[in-house]
């Protein structure tokens, strides 16, 4: 097809993959930055990449302008950070969109869950406060533990496991000095009812509301540093294994409610004794369409290519189921304290493992290390790969096995 232009909103890490994705079809990416800093926490990315650089500050009918007279054909969310302007950009130049009118919920943790039960989707109990009192009075009344969060977080930082009714006080208390990744305070939080089940990852993309799943993903947790479920894995499940099916089925249910109608979205679901329940949606790619595209062939990228510029290829394909080639899991180690790593010692065990694809060290002897309590913090990520189902569950075990604190040389931080 000729020469187009698709603005992509806060490309940075994989969602920078857009640039080979339409460029593949001649296609060239503006990048739209949401602020004028990089948000707190981002990786990184090349302004040389991209055709054209333009930053929002503040004055949306000057970047509405700037970016009419480039004349995008589509214009998308990056990340996390990069939806709601998307959302009003898309909007206002007429082009495919998502619309405004609900991008609160497909932001906000606490309007997005009232929005789905609002149009029957069942979701958890939950509370918006900023009233330690109040906070204090609905967890004694709900019981049990109690998940407190930022509304607008970013990759499970500040999320805090509470078990009673003070800890989620003095969560909330926390959170007050913390900012989010945009760097506005914190003057609110969400309270969530715990949800007991496996956790699970359902990424799509949507044209014209037509919803298509292009990956699931089982998470593996484990209990660590405070944490009560810190993700150690995520293996792809095959498509017609359960519970893929019913997921689906529910993540269906969940873009409609959140006006979802174009574009990736990339749900965390979990799967309790009464069925699945949404943990959090996000409108945009996830983290791990790089592997999709090896694995199967095509992922969110390549999909959400084809919904903004060849809808046409998109609807003759959707529904069709995507293929797994062989077992493949993404996973990471977990640093057991904070200070100055001085070596691993098993890492030449992870590469031998029989599954073994590809390791990754992201703190390397020498540099500071920080005991691993979301995301951001692992020390070393690897990926692994096999024919067999059961060899990549038996490595990732082995992987478990070997990391824990005999795995590191560190030499404590200072008080």
């Amino acid at each position: 097809m000729s020469a187009f232009r698709v603005a992509v909103v806060d490309a940075f890490g994989t969602s920078s993959g857009f640039t080979g994705a339409f460029g593949a079809l001649g296609g060239e990416v503006i990048q739209v930055r949401s602020t004028p800093a990089s948000p707190v926490g981002l990786d990184p990315v090349d302004d040389r990449a991209f055709g054209h650089v333009l930053v929002h500050d503040g004055e949306s009918d000057v970047l509405t302008a700037q970016l009419a007279a480039l004349g995008p054909v589509a214009v998308l969310a990056g990340r996390e950070t990069g939806v709601e302007l998307a959302d009003a950009l898309s909007e206002r130049l007429g082009l495919a969109s998502n619309g405004t009118a609900l991008s609160s919920a497909r932001r906000d943790k606490y309007v997005q869950i009232e929005t789905i039960k609002a149009q029957g989707v069942p979701g958890m109990r939950q509370l918006r406060t900023g009233d330690e009192a109040e906070l204090l009075a609905w967890h004694e009344e709900l019981g049990g533990t109690v998940v407190v969060k930022p509304l607008r977080g970013y990759w499970g930082d500040g999320v805090s496991f509470c078990d009673a009714p003070q800890d989620s006080v003095a969560a909330l208390r926390a959170l007050r000095d913390r900012r989010v990744v945009l760097g506005e305070p914190i003057t609110e939080v969400v309270a969530q009812e715990y949800l007991v089940g496996a956790e699970y990852i359902v990424n799509t993309v949507s044209c014209a509301g037509v919803h298509q799943l292009t990956d699931a993903w089982r998470t593996e947790r484990i209990q660590a540093n405070g944490v009560r479920d810190l993700v150690t894995a995520q293996v792809l499940l095959r498509c017609d294994e359960q519970p893929v099916g019913e997921l689906f089925g529910y993540g269906r249910r969940v873009l409609d409610a959140l006006g979802i109608r174009y574009g990736a979205a990339h749900l965390e679901i979990k799967l309790t004794p009464d069925g699945p329940r949404l943990v959090e949606a996000g409108a945009r790619v996830s983290g791990l369409p790089y592997y999709t595209a090896e694995v199967l062939g095509e992922g969110q990228l390549e999909w959400t290519v084809d919904a903004y510029v060849r809808p046409e290829r998109f609807r003759a394909r959707a529904g069709r189921p995507y293929q797994r080639q062989h077992a493949f899991a993404w996973a990471a180690l977990v640093a057991p304290a904070t200070g100055r790593l001085r070596g691993y010692r098993a890492l030449d065990q992870l590469e031998q493992l029989a599954s073994f694809h590809s390791l990754t060290e992201l703190v390397k002897p020498g540099d500071a290390i920080t005991s691993t309590t979301y995301d951001r913090e692992y020390p070393v990520t690897l990926t692994l790969s096999h024919p067999v189902d059961a060899v990549l569950q038996r490595d990732l075990n082995t992987v478990r096995y070997l990391d824990g604190p005999g795995m590191y040389e560190i030499t404590p931080a200072a008080d």
